[in-house]
């Protein structure tokens, strides 16, 4: 089997600020670059197959970091690519749950946007992706750069979960990361043993915790 490692990139100034990217391309800022290069210190030791990333340059950019010890270059896909946040995009958290508030809250986890993608939209293309990715590396690490909430989706589908449960699931912090096991079965992916590297257990309903 393989094993992904799946890599939140680094801080954005809309991440500081608290406003909705999407799939707005924001740049990495100074604490970003940091954690890039605090997540390609982690990942050093390790022998990588591939590093993967999406098409924003946040993530690209967070990639080149890890990828750059390893002598790889950064395959860049876009099904790895957050959520598109649509009418929500570049709104702040407190004027989206003004607006919106059926939809904000847990809700924002598996709900659609308004004018954009649906989480099971986004669990769908990131699976394809993966699926491509298992099959091309079937052993071995590879690190995928995405998003907090496609990491998200991905992270429900190796727990079992369906959309409205992962709102249940621990939030990936910038330049953080969580580790899976993928392999093909019937021509699907299949994702398991989900673990966060920071140590915290997934799941907020976890009675250890």
């Amino acid at each position: 089997m393989t094993t992904i490692y799946l890599v939140r990139h680094g801080a954005t100034e809309w991440n500081r600020t608290k406003r909705a990217q999407g799939q707005a391309d924001v740049p990495l800022n100074e604490d970003g670059r940091l954690q890039a290069l605090h997540a390609a210190e982690a990942f050093s030791t390790l022998a990588l197959e591939a590093v993967y990333a999406s098409d924003l340059a946040r993530a690209a950019e967070t990639a080149r970091a890890i990828a750059a010890s390893h002598d790889l270059e950064v395959q860049i896909d876009p099904r790895f690519s957050e959520i598109d946040q649509g009418d929500w995009t570049g709104l702040s958290t407190d004027e989206i749950r003004k607006r919106w508030p059926d939809l904000w809250g847990p809700a924002r986890h598996y709900s659609a946007r308004p004018g954009g993608e649906s989480p099971s939209q986004v669990r769908e293309r990131a699976l394809a992706g993966l699926a491509d990715v298992t099959s091309a590396h079937p052993d071995g690490n590879v690190v995928v750069v995405s998003h907090g909430g496609t990491i998200r989706w991905l992270g429900a589908e190796a727990l079992g979960y369906d959309d409205k449960r992962s709102a249940r699931i621990r939030g990936l912090g910038n330049g953080q990361a969580v580790s899976v096991t993928a392999r093909i079965e019937d021509g699907r992916v299949q994702l398991f043993d989900l673990e966060r590297l920071d140590g915290n257990t997934p799941d907020l309903d976890d009675p250890n915790d």
